[in-house]
């Protein structure tokens, strides 16, 4: 990944706002549990209210290295709402099999819910930039056209 401006840690885990890019970037190293899950997604509405105020974040999450979530994380998780409930992510870095089983979930989640969001995993980081930016497009276009 590119140069980050500041790193916040959660555990092993790390994040960062890639100003040249506008991305939030989350590097996941090993479980994340579910102190660590609150502390990530705070950051996350922090650097939201900083860099793109009543805009979604959207995010680049590095799995190259993660193994998965405890269950009080994804309990964490359901429970943390952002301040737009609107969020992209690409995730990028899992094998063939667990980007399969991301992406089934991940649209499961969408068609139950109908939600704004929308996330993906691909096996590398330019994949996961380009969707990124597809996405980004796509925001902007229907912002434009409202």
């Amino acid at each position: 990944m590119a140069k980050a401006m500041e790193r916040f840690r959660a555990g092993n885990h790390s994040l960062f706002y890639e100003r040249h890019s506008g991305l939030v970037c989350l590097v996941h190293v090993g479980t994340m549990n579910g102190a660590e899950m609150t502390a990530v997604a705070d950051q996350i509405a922090e650097y939201q209210g900083r860099y793109f105020p009543g805009e979604p974040p959207f995010m680049l999450v590095d799995n190259r290295q993660a193994t998965g979530f405890t269950l009080d994380a994804r309990h964490a998780l359901s429970q943390h709402r952002l301040p737009r409930d609107e969020v992209y992510a690409a995730l990028w870095g899992a094998s063939f099999a667990v980007r399969t089983v991301i992406n089934l979930v991940f649209k499961a989640l969408s068609i139950a819910t109908n939600a704004k969001s929308a996330a993906m995993a691909v096996g590398s980081e330019s994949e996961a930039r380009a969707w990124l930016n597809e996405q980004r497009n796509l925001c902007s276009r229907r912002r434009n056209a409202a």
